[in-house]
């Protein structure tokens, strides 16, 4: 009888420690998920309201024409060389208001590929007779290869609302995007690359030096089926 109890006490310490063995890889799990879970939504968790009168950086495809039909500095971030590229520009019922090749130009002022980095893209709105509004951009670009290369427009301004019903969004102006495209925000007055905090969404600027597009003269718009 001595034994068979020893034997029962026995057994009792290894179901405890199988049942703590198990609560720890269930935690392990657990917390992995939320690391990555993070790391794959790094902004979802700010809160848009906090960002209201704070410049940011986020990636959007949207460009404001003001009253004065000021020019704009679009700028836009590849990793990958594109030895050719474009620009094109829609109005909100998708009609191709311009469209026109990248000139490159390298320090020597000659024409050069589009390298690695983050660049700036030079438009005047009033040269394209386009009225003040919201318009869709979209760069295009191919390597030597003739694949296509990834480019990335980047919207910086200063956040003028935010919309907290559905997805948490911010607004710029007459212009929505979503917080989850937030890339950096800085106080306003500050250098840009100043942030709050560190990038978000694990992006960093590639660097490379930028580089300055200028648009080509084009008198009449093109619109789609032209």
């Amino acid at each position: 009888s001595a034994d068979f109890a020893a034997q029962l006490a026995q057994f009792s310490s290894v179901e405890q420690l199988i049942a703590m063995r198990t609560g720890i890889d269930q935690l392990v799990a657990a917390s992995a998920s939320a690391a990555d879970a993070g790391a794959a939504t790094g902004t979802t968790n700010l809160d848009p309201t906090n960002l209201v009168g704070k410049n940011v950086t986020v990636f959007g495809s949207q460009i404001q024409v003001d009253e004065s039909q000021s020019p704009i500095e679009m700028d836009f971030r590849t990793i990958e060389e594109a030895t050719s590229a474009s620009v094109t520009i829609t109005d909100a019922n998708g009609n191709v208001r311009h469209r026109e090749p990248l000139v490159v130009e390298g320090e020597d002022g000659l024409q050069s590929s589009l390298r690695p980095g983050d660049h700036v893209y030079r438009f005047d709105p009033a040269a394209q007779n386009l009225p003040p509004g919201v318009y869709a951009i979209e760069f295009t670009g191919t390597n030597a290869a003739g694949e296509d290369v990834t480019l990335l427009p980047m919207v910086r301004g200063q956040v003028t609302g935010a919309i907290l019903a559905g997805e948490p969004s911010i607004r710029m102006g007459d212009r929505i995007f979503s917080v989850a495209d937030v890339l950096e925000v800085s106080l306003p007055g500050s250098a840009p690359g100043t942030s709050v905090g560190a990038a978000f969404g694990g992006v960093q600027p590639t660097g490379g030096g930028q580089q300055v597009y200028r648009a080509q003269p084009a008198p009449a718009p093109v619109r789609s089926g032209a």
